[in-house]
């Protein structure tokens, strides 16, 4: 692995690693970053909206104190005699299995009557059996207590949690259990400072309690505790108390993970008899909602009292007593309504408890949470070097999707509640660094790729590809491109006559608008050969119109040449005139040189080509000539066909042609004279020298120029001294 490559894996490391931390110490609970929090809660009410039952349990029902039983009976408190009659409807009548107030009833009623009887008594108006009759009659404390005694109801308490606030009002229920069997981890769960219980008279006479406060650190209720402790004992819940009750009071047991020599263990589970309530390391339950507010029969209290409600509606069933009149409403903000009624929530659990209907997020979920983010970290680090942004925007959302798909997975058919916003918060913010890095990294690339590229293209060119992502390369490989080569004729005469100081000005005052002539038509300069020019089209970006771009620079060149002669002959210098060799096909191309030094340029026998073609201009006495595969790839051309020519190298002819300019300006004013000179052409070619030789005389009075001058001393030839059969057509050259 070369040192570039530690370096670049390293970034990435330390990227994934800085937000695997930032996350982690959230994760674990060291620190609360409130917006990760804000975006899990969300995503837990909506899986558990997605995924709720959505139908009404129909063991358990709520006894409503609503506006019709406020009308009917009369404000709330109602009497405690009102209250034995409900209670003796509820078993007598409808024989209920069991029933949980969601109330204290921690004052004793109204004394005025009893004080009245016993003024009565000590002035000797009563006597002492007519007391103890009308006292029976009038207490109405004693009166509930008997509806409640050998019952199975379950009495409300409320646990205080203040330092502040240790009162003790009323009396407890006995303990579910002592906190003896729970010291390992007694620290974890919720304990009371003080209590409001109900009177003595009453929480004695069923013996069954449950507290209803629920201790929650956010406005929504998403859980509460199942248990609580209190000095020496421990105790349930009102809807686990009325679970228990209902299920005939099961054995209790309490389940640590690990084992009695772990360091450190948590309540994972309570045990009633069969029923495995999943409970966090605090005693704690996700409240399993069964659907929206309504998910349980609610039937009004006066209906009950006055036996309106048939039978079947309340035989056998769990009851809870509770409200939902305007004024004695006790609102929740839940998952699943911001106006939860509060008595419902407890049905809600003491449906789960029977139907073993709770999502667990157990102790080892910090453990797989961690895991899941160090894996996410690892795909981060070494999938993202490899991806451009286009395909890692696309990585990122695939992987967010199958994360989320495996976490709904866990919550919907294994019931295990894993932390969805984390992972999702660790995909977008390292996703959105290493994204910059790929950018960073990308832009120092292109850069060094300017750097290299602005020695050979011109700097359009360069910008083009940074800004458009145009394909480049310097890998070598073969491609079909077009090679061209120019050079300036009898230089060295020239230069013979001028001191160096005066033929460097030369050379860049014609090098110069060759130069730009190629970088204009978006050629790559090869390199610079004394006074001549070697220049490609098709690398290092691909170009499709190659052979075009490269005839157009060649058209400029010569007009550039023949503004610079004006200019030239001003300052008495001698006259610039160019060939140009043009050639098209495949030809290997890239970074090609030694370890001490490389070059970006172009070989093969394409390349070779268009050189022999550029030195055969002077013997035509034309500027520029190309291959007929250029032509071929450049039709918007006119053009005259030169010869068919064997160029020193070369077994097999080729034909090669001179491109005039482009049809539409030229095809006017040259389409006869160019139709009689290839119809000589081919006069020459089929070997009838006569009557070529008068076509091409013919063509020259018109159009002199040294092509015809050529033919006719061809013909001249070939008439007394005709090559020999087969004869291709072709002319031999054996210079270079």
């Amino acid at each position: 692995m070369t040192a570039e490559t530690v370096k670049k894996y390293l970034s990435r490391i330390v990227i994934s690693a800085s937000v695997f931390i930032m996350l982690a110490i959230h994760t674990s609970g060291h620190v609360n970053w409130s917006i990760i929090t804000k975006v899990e809660n969300y995503l837990y009410d909506l899986r558990l909206l997605m995924t709720m039952e959505q139908s009404v349990d129909q063991r358990v029902v709520i006894i409503d104190i609503d506006e019709k039983s406020l009308t009917a009976q009369g404000q709330w408190p109602w009497s405690r005699d009102k209250l034995a009659t409900l209670i003796n409807t509820l078993f007598d009548h409808y024989q209920i299995r069991s029933i949980g107030f969601d109330a204290v009833f921690a004052e004793a009623s109204s004394t005025n009557s009893l004080s009245t009887l016993q003024y009565l008594f000590d002035q000797g108006i009563i006597s002492q059996s007519e007391l103890e009759n009308l006292t029976l009659d009038l207490d109405n404390d004693q009166k509930f207590s008997e509806a409640l005694i050998a019952r199975d109801a379950v009495m409300g308490f409320v646990f205080k949690h203040s330092t502040y606030d240790q009162q003790q009002n009323g009396e407890l229920p006995i303990p579910l259990a002592p906190i003896d069997l729970l010291k390992d981890v007694k620290s974890d769960l919720y304990h009371g400072t003080g209590y409001a219980g109900n009177l003595p008279i009453l929480q004695q006479a069923t013996g069954y309690g449950g507290f209803f406060d629920y201790i929650r650190d956010d406005e929504t209720l998403r859980k509460v505790p199942l248990i609580q402790y209190f000095e020496e004992g421990i105790y349930p819940s009102l809807a686990f108390e009325l679970a228990r009750v209902s299920l005939d009071l099961p054995s209790i047991e309490f389940q640590l993970s690990g084992n009695i020599h772990s360091p450190t263990r948590s309540l994972e589970y309570i045990k009633l008899g069969d029923y495995r309530i999943p409970v966090d390391q605090t005693g704690s339950i996700y409240v399993p909602f069964r659907g929206r507010q309504g998910s349980f029969a609610y039937i009004s209290a006066t209906d009950v009292i006055t036996h309106s409600v048939p039978l079947e509606q309340l035989n056998n069933k769990i009851a809870l007593l509770g409200t939902s009149a305007s004024g004695l409403l006790d609102l929740r903000s839940t998952p699943v309504g911001k106006s939860y009624i509060g008595v419902e929530v407890h049905a809600n659990i003491v449906s789960a408890i029977l139907e073993q209907r709770f999502k667990h997020a157990p102790g080892y979920r910090l453990a797989i949470e961690l895991l899941s983010l160090f894996v996410l970290g690892l795909l981060m680090t070494f999938i993202f070097p490899f991806l451009q942004s286009v395909g890692a925007a696309v990585f990122l959302i695939v992987l967010s999707a199958l994360y989320t798909a495996l976490n709904f997975y866990f919550w919907h058919w294994q019931n295990l509640i894993l932390t969805l916003a984390p992972p999702l918060f660790f995909i977008l913010i390292s996703g959105f660094l290493h994204l910059n890095y790929n950018f960073f990294v990308e832009q120092k690339n292109k850069r060094r790729l300017s750097k290299v590229f602005s020695q050979y293209i011109p700097h359009e060119l360069v910008t083009d590809f940074d800004t458009n992502q145009a394909e480049m390369s310097l890998a070598g490989e073969n491609r079909i491109m077009s090679v061209l080569f120019t050079d300036v004729r009898n230089f060295t005469n020239m230069s013979e006559k001028m001191t160096p100081t005066e033929l460097t000005i030369l050379m860049n005052e014609f090098l110069t608008p060759i130069t730009h002539s190629i970088h204009q038509q978006k050629g790559t300069i090869d390199k610079y050969m004394g006074d001549a020019v070697m220049a490609f089209w098709g690398a290092p970006i691909n170009d499709e119109e190659h052979a075009a771009h490269a005839i157009y620079a060649a058209l400029d060149i010569i007009q550039q040449m023949d503004k610079l002669t004006r200019e030239f002959a001003a300052k008495d210098w001698p006259e610039i005139k160019v060939g140009i060799g043009i050639a098209s096909g495949e030809m290997s191309v890239g970074n090609m040189g030694s370890e001490f030094r490389i070059a970006y340029t172009v070989m093969g026998d394409t390349v070779n080509l268009g050189s022999r073609l550029e030195g055969i201009t002077k013997v035509y006495g034309v500027d520029i000539i190309v291959s007929e595969s250029t032509k071929l790839a450049a039709p918007q051309f006119l053009y005259r066909t030169v010869d068919k020519v064997k160029v020193k190298g070369k077994d097999l002819p080729v034909t090669i042609f001179e491109p005039l300019g482009e049809i539409t300006q030229l095809e006017r004013l040259w389409a006869e004279h160019i139709a009689k000179y290839e119809a000589a052409l081919e006069l020459y070619w089929q070997m009838q020298f006569s009557d070529a030789q008068q076509a091409f005389a013919n063509l020259h009075q018109t159009h002199p120029c040294k092509l015809t001058e050529i033919y006719l001393e061809r013909c001249a030839l070939y008439h007394t001294s005709p090559p020999q059969s087969p004869w291709d057509g072709s002319f031999t050259h054996t210079s270079k």
